[in-house]
């Protein structure tokens, strides 16, 4: 009986060595991680005091251009001169008109002298930005806001014979005639070139304490 040796069994490969990530590679990638971590951190602290910087002025520009109180823009030294009669004392009969009795007039011829303050309401001023570091400021309506340091005098005056009988002319009256809202408006319009030059420099200094590359646009109403 033939034996038939068996054919002797093939070793098995032994596991291969593993490689090992050499130190000072492990070293440049925690130094790169750590490095972007801080560009970004440095980019976001960045970015976000940009931004914060630009609201805080314009919350700054736009908070010392709005305000409550009355602005006078101009205060303008105004003389003039009023002429007031009294006819007298008219005689009539019922409903009927006879005559004005003579010497019963009277007549007066009144000087003014008064400094007259023009300008605006403060908390009616509008502002927006109008593009890339710029800001546009809307003026309201041009107001008159008082007077002060009035002077009136007597320049002529008439009386007849009985002007006795005739009421005293009011010349304080005579006065506030002289500031009604005609005259006011006229007076308006005489100074409107300077009342907006004035505005104009107001505002634009208070802008330009903030920032002085700021460009202003002005608009009228």
């Amino acid at each position: 009986m033939t034996t038939t040796a068996a054919p002797p069994s093939a070793t098995a490969p032994g596991p291969k060595p593993v490689r090992k990530t050499p130190v000072w590679a492990k070293i440049l990638l925690v130094v790169f991680i750590v490095a972007a971590i801080g560009a970004a951190a440095v980019a976001g602290l960045t970015i976000g005091k940009f931004l914060g910087a630009a609201e805080s002025r314009d919350t700054q520009v736009i908070r010392s251009i709005k305000g409550e109180e009355q602005v006078i823009l101009v205060t303008a030294g105004i003389t003039d001169v009023q002429e007031e009669r009294a006819d007298g004392l008219k005689l009539a009969i019922g409903d009927f008109q006879l005559f004005t009795l003579p010497g019963t007039e009277r007549s007066v011829l009144v000087r003014y002298e008064y400094d007259a303050k023009f300008g605006i309401e403060g908390k009616d001023v509008a502002i927006v930005p109008a593009g890339d570091n710029a800001y546009r400021i809307t003026i309201p309506k041009f107001i008159y806001l008082g007077y002060a340091n009035s002077d009136l005098s007597v320049a002529e005056e008439e009386n007849g014979l009985l002007s006795w009988t005739t009421p005293e002319i009011d010349t304080t009256e005579v006065f506030e005639e002289l500031l009604s809202e005609q005259a006011v408006d006229e007076h308006i319009d005489g100074f409107r070139p300077v009342l907006e030059e004035q505005a104009e420099q107001f505002y634009t200094k208070i802008v330009k304490a903030i920032d002085p590359t700021i460009t202003v646009e002005f608009d009228f109403e």
